[in-house]
């Protein structure tokens, strides 16, 4: 009993002390994980690991929230990492390792970086004061302040802060560029350049005090001085990739483009084994418009380094720019990211579902990219252009000019805000944006086609036929440039000289089927239309599986009373492609006109009882129950197609043609007319019905933007002029809608809608 007694007394006194041991080992132990967190972070932030040392400290943060440095380390690895979302990370670490140690300058000053790159001069100057108050001699603190000073066009205060700085930290190079700029912004370019001379007479050597006096003489215009003070840069620090790059670049400014080229290569022969100098030979043979020596070279920059992610970013951004979808997604899914995707990875795989017409999917991804990173230029630029293909032009306008206004010197962002102002009908800001990426480009021929159709759509023909000469006489393989010179010639009643322009055109693309319509149309009106369908055989030759050409046939043999003969083209075209709905229109109308209805729906329904999922039968069909009034039986045959094809956009948009004129349902109407124009975004007829549903549904704005489109392509139909008309009235553009509708008239007096068209136009003209 006493032996129990002691060994139960023994432990109720030594189980507190254990108690004590186990809770100081226990603190100790999370000491000591942060400890080892720590040691592991900074090793792999040393070695440029910094995802693994992002994880180490985010452990200490568990271990610790109120770790300030960990918090501040975070930022500093954002930093490294770099990106939109990762910067705004870094800015939040830096706001919470303040809060928690306000002692911390190294925060405060890079709080303050951020925020004089937000332009918030005076939230930065806070952030250096408080730096300054602890430490009145921080050469980092006074140039903050100074640099904030400046921004707020305090300049003789910021110079003197500036002047502390460089008297604390005489050896900081960037303090006399800060100065110099300052000087610069002042108007005074004789002090800027007697404080960068200054530098130089000890600092002779000095790569990046050479370059910023290279940038000052280039902005005064010394072209020469700046070009030897770039070369000298050069001479000092020979493998410096950037100063490679700006001189490259001052030589394509300059349009000294072999210069450039051989700057490039230069450093390529230096670095034979790294990517970047592949990557600018890329950019410029991209630049120069030589797409097979820029993909080589994009190619040889990730060879070369595979796990570099700019490398492979240039590759697909190329890939993707020149249609070439395929081999831009096997290179997106080899590249370093593809299982950590960043928000560029993104991008590149939103462009690619643009491209290969999956528009709706992309424009959900893109503003997806950009619910997260707002800044996030590509996304802004390629949300633009989706809405254009989808003729959203207000939309597609807004995304565009926020691209430009992150982007000012993109030229892509540029050319696109040119083409979607013509498609809005604004030519002079389409000839502003088109010039400024010239301007960035002087051979992109593409910027130049553009401000050529500016000129042309505002009936400047003398500037456009001159922008089109001057494209013909730099690149005579030009075949668009030949068929816009056709369309002057003709505006112009010069039909030999057309004719010629329209022949260069096919001779350089055999398949140009608007040229050879142009050609076919002249022949007719000059009472030629056995030539006109020679012409047309002859091309065949040069291009025999062109659908379009084939159904040009057929309307010149029916136009001659040929209906066999005609017949047998449109099914030929429709057996080529059988989504053309021109052809299918064209052979109903045939039977139509030769009273062949029994015969022909006899034929086609036969044909759906050997195959009930026959596209074509149904087509016919339903085009030639819609044309006798038969709607019920039209619309069936419509949805049939639909069962078994539901991306067939000529019956897609038939039927939602017939819901609306019967008044069904509009919402179901504008889903199919949607879903035909995502199929075939350049049908003006699927233009038309949309516009004219959009019309129904009081969306003014939209169906004026559609029906002008159509209207731009089928400028013969009346019926399209009066949807056109009766929009802009109920828009309020009342002079413009009096215009259409008159027009509307002169085609024809009689058209479906002329009675309200001729009620509206006599309101107009009473007004």
């Amino acid at each position: 009993m006493p032996r129990t007694r002691l060994t139960g007394m023994f432990l109720f006194l030594v189980l507190p002390l254990l108690w004590v041991s186990l809770g100081n080992c226990t603190q100790l132990s999370a000491e000591e994980k942060k400890a080892k967190h720590y040691e592991r972070g900074m090793a792999y932030f040393s070695d440029e690991k910094y995802q693994e040392a992002l994880i180490e400290f985010k452990n200490i943060i568990q271990l610790d929230p109120k770790d300030a440095k960990a918090y501040h380390q975070l930022a500093l690895i954002h930093m490294k990492l770099g990106g939109m979302p990762n910067l705004q990370a870094a800015f939040g670490e830096l706001t919470k390792a303040v809060e928690i140690d306000p002692t911390l300058e190294d925060a405060h000053l890079k709080l303050g970086d951020f925020y004089l790159l937000s332009q918030k001069p005076i939230d930065a100057k806070k952030h250096a004061e408080i730096v300054l108050t602890s430490s009145p001699q921080d050469p980092k603190g006074h140039l903050l302040r100074g640099r904030s000073l400046i921004i707020e066009k305090e300049f003789e205060e910021g110079i003197a802060e500036l002047k502390k700085s460089l008297e604390l930290d005489p050896e900081n190079e960037q303090i006399y560029i800060d100065l110099a700029r300052a000087y610069l912004a002042m108007k005074k370019p004789e002090e800027a350049e007697t404080t960068l001379r200054q530098a130089l007479e000890t600092r002779k050597d000095s790569a990046t005090l050479t370059l910023a006096m290279g940038d000052l003489f280039l902005i005064q215009g010394k072209q020469s001085e700046a070009e030897a003070l770039y070369q000298r840069a050069l001479e000092i620090d020979a493998d410096n990739e950037a100063l490679y790059a700006k001189l490259g670049k001052y030589y394509l400014a300059s349009q000294k483009w072999k210069k450039a080229e051989e700057t490039y290569q230069r450093l390529a022969s230096r670095k034979p084994d790294h990517e970047t100098p592949q990557m600018l030979l890329g950019e410029f043979y991209t630049f120069m418009g030589t797409g097979a020596k820029a993909l080589e070279h994009y190619q040889k920059a990730v060879e070369l380094n595979s796990k570099s992610e700019s490398a492979h970013n240039a590759l697909v951004n190329f890939q993707l720019d020149n249609q070439k979808w395929d081999d831009a997604e096997k290179a997106l899914s080899g590249a370093p990211d593809a299982k950590n995707k960043n928000s560029l990875h993104r991008v590149f795989e939103a462009r690619l579902l643009l491209g290969r017409g999956e528009t709706d999917e992309a424009i959900r991804r893109f503003q997806g990219i950009l619910k997260e990173d707002p800044e996030q230029a590509m996304a802004h630029q390629y949300l633009g252009l989706a809405f254009a293909a989808k003729k959203d032009i207000p939309q597609a306008v807004q995304e565009l000019n926020q691209a430009a206004k992150l982007v000012p010197q993109n030229r892509g962002v540029r050319k696109a805000l040119a083409a979607v102002r013509v498609a809005e009908g604004d030519y002079a800001l389409a000839i502003e944006e088109a010039q400024m990426a010239i301007k960035l480009n002087p051979r992109d021929v593409q910027a130049v086609h553009i401000l050529g159709q500016a000129y042309f759509q505002q009936k400047d023909i003398a500037l456009a036929k001159k922008v089109y000469q001057a494209i013909v006489e730099q690149i005579p393989q030009d075949p668009l440039a030949h068929y816009q010179l056709g369309l002057i010639a003709q505006e112009d009643k010069k039909f030999p000289d057309a004719i010629e322009h329209f022949e260069a055109a096919l001779k350089l693309r055999p398949d140009f089927g608007q040229a050879l319509t142009q050609i076919v149309s002249i022949r007719i009106q000059r009472g030629e239309s056995e030539q006109a369908r020679k012409r047309i055989e002859t091309q065949i030759v040069a291009s025999p599986k062109n659908s379009l050409f084939y159904n040009l046939l057929g309307r010149v043999w029916m136009q001659a009373n040929q209906a066999d003969k005609a017949e047998i083209a449109f099914k030929k075209s429709l057996e080529l492609n059988e989504q053309l709905e021109a052809s299918y229109m064209n052979l109903a109308a045939l039977y139509q006109r030769t009273n062949r209805m029994d015969e022909a729906i006899k034929e086609y329904e036969q044909l759906l009882v050997k195959n009930p999922k026959a596209v074509a039968a149904h087509m016919v069909l339903g085009i030639m129950a819609q044309q006798g009034k038969d709607h019920v039986k039209a619309k069936s045959h419509y949805r049939k197609i639909l069962d078994v094809d539901p991306k067939f956009a000529p019956a897609g948009n038939n039927l939602a043609w017939l819901i609306m004129e019967d008044g069904g349902n509009l919402d179901e109407a504008l889903a199919l007319a949607e879903n035909a124009r995502a199929q075939q975004s350049d049908n003006a007829a699927i233009a038309d019905t949309l516009g004219w549903i959009y019309y129904q549904k009081q969306g003014y704005l939209k169906a004026v933007s559609l029906l002008k489109e159509a209207v731009e392509k089928l400028p013969e139909s009346p019926e399209v002029k009066y949807h056109l008309g009766m929009a802009l009235f109920k828009k309020g553009d009342e002079a413009q809608a009096k215009t259409i509708l008159e027009e509307a008239f002169k085609l024809s007096p009689e058209f479906p809608g002329s009675d309200e068209a001729r009620v509206t136009l006599n309101s107009l003209n009473k007004t």
